[in-house]
């Protein structure tokens, strides 16, 4: 893993006027559109189910919520959202130590 390490899906109160105070939930994920009828399925991650295992999986880690005091703040009572359960997979592994930190593993489609 490359050690240089940013933060993706910052939003300032200043793009965001309406939740520059409060925000009572946040969400993270991703999306893959296709025509029920096509016969190619396209991948989401590296195209395989996602394992408890980084090393074959798809992963994004350091899941976190910074609050209003600008304190990382593990997300808790999560709930998993999947529209397409029988073709693409997602694993919340919750937290890996430090330096994985919240870990939450996907890909798909479920077939390979």
């Amino acid at each position: 893993m490359d050690n240089d390490k940013y933060g993706i899906g910052y939003w300032p109160k200043t793009l965001f006027t309406g939740l520059a105070d409060v925000a009572t939930q946040v969400e993270w994920g991703g999306e893959v559109s296709f025509d029920p009828e096509a016969k190619n399925i396209p991948e989401m991650g590296n195209g395989r189910t996602p394992l408890y295992d980084t090393k074959s999986s798809s992963y994004i880690l350091h899941v976190t919520v910074v609050d209003e005091a600008r304190h990382n703040v593990n997300p808790t009572n999560t709930e998993k959202f999947k529209t397409c359960q029988e073709l693409y997979g997602v694993a919340d592994a919750g937290y890996q130590g430090d330096y994985f930190g919240r870990l939450i593993l996907f890909g798909g489609p479920a077939s390979n």
